[in-house]
């Protein structure tokens, strides 16, 4: 269709204005490329512009009158201990996040490519969570651990899990760091697999006649050919991980206390809770600067590490 649409406008403008072949490509490719520019400029560009402005004001979120306070938001961030506590969660949150989905997924991966019968219908069943509404995820989990993981707990004598899980402050982390491990490693897999599929199988039967074990051919073999697919996997388990928000909203809401609170939460209930938009916003900017910056540490990491592996 937009092969069809290209011609006509071509058509169009080279008949109307009889301009060059070259010129009228690139002005046809432009005219198809504007909507979704100004799609992307509307809904991500101005926001983030948006929230940097907010950021040096005191705006309530309502008021039409906005403060200019300058630096003030960003001061009083590093000085308030309640986003301390918020900000080391979302940190051990995004840790072990990336390390249980990029192991999970990359088992998973290898574990399917092994597989001679049922592939396609464990691929579906093993993806089939990363495609559920977060929002559902954690409602599910949350009646889960709930009355039916007590009853198992009493069964088994274990008092641990004969309590609500997530109601306790040792525990309710790491059951959120679970569900949306559960929730999310069919994606990566899939990631993996892409990448296992892509890799010459004329390797392996070289290695199998130099006498290379499984583990070996993982090691030399697998493993430094998925290294652009490792790098992708730990960037974008990372930058979900500290976006991560409505999975935690329904299956804790940040508690108990503020034990699994996330600073992803901390800026909503600053932002309209609070009505603290101007505070809510820096702490935003704070937010996607970390990001960047971690994201930019491992594509330099892992990056130079794909070539150490390669050469």
């Amino acid at each position: 269709m937009f092969r069809a649409v290209g011609t006509f406008l071509t058509a169009r403008v080279f008949w109307r204005y009889g301009m060059k072949p070259k010129l009228k490509t690139t002005l046809v490719e432009f005219m198809l490329v504007v909507p979704a520019l100004a799609l992307f400029i509307l809904f991500v560009v101005y926001p983030l512009l948006g929230g940097i402005y907010y950021s040096f004001t005191s705006w309530n979120g309502i008021d039409i009158n906005i403060k200019f306070v300058g630096f003030k938001n960003y001061l009083s961030i590093f000085k308030d201990k309640y986003v301390l506590e918020p900000m080391a969660n979302t940190f051990i949150f995004a840790f072990f996040s990336m390390i249980l989905l990029n192991v999970l997924g990359l088992v998973f991966a290898v574990g399917l490519e092994r597989l001679t019968r049922g592939k396609n219908l464990m691929r579906a069943l093993l993806f089939v969570p990363a495609v559920l509404s977060s929002l559902v995820v954690g409602y599910i989990f949350k009646f889960i651990f709930g009355e039916p993981v007590a009853a198992l707990g009493k069964i088994l004598g274990s008092s641990v899990m004969a309590n609500n899980l997530l109601g306790s402050k040792d525990y309710v982390l790491a059951m959120g760091i679970l569900v949306a491990t559960w929730k999310m490693a069919g994606w990566y897999m899939v990631i993996y697999i892409a990448g296992l599929q892509n890799i010459d199988q004329s390797l392996y039967e070289a290695a199998d006649i130099d006498g290379a074990t499984g583990w070996k051919k993982f090691r030399y073999v697998t493993f430094p050919l998925i290294a652009p697919a490792f790098t992708i996997n730990m960037v974008l388990s990372v930058e979900r991980a500290f976006k991560e928000y409505d999975l935690l909203f329904a299956l804790t809401g940040g508690g108990p206390g503020r034990a699994s609170e996330l600073i992803s939460m901390t800026i909503y209930n600053e932002s309209f809770t609070n009505k603290r938009a101007g505070y809510g916003s820096a702490l935003g900017v704070i937010l996607f600067l970390i990001i960047v910056a971690i994201t930019l540490f491992q594509m330099l990491v892992l990056r130079r590490r794909e070539n150490d592996i390669n050469y």
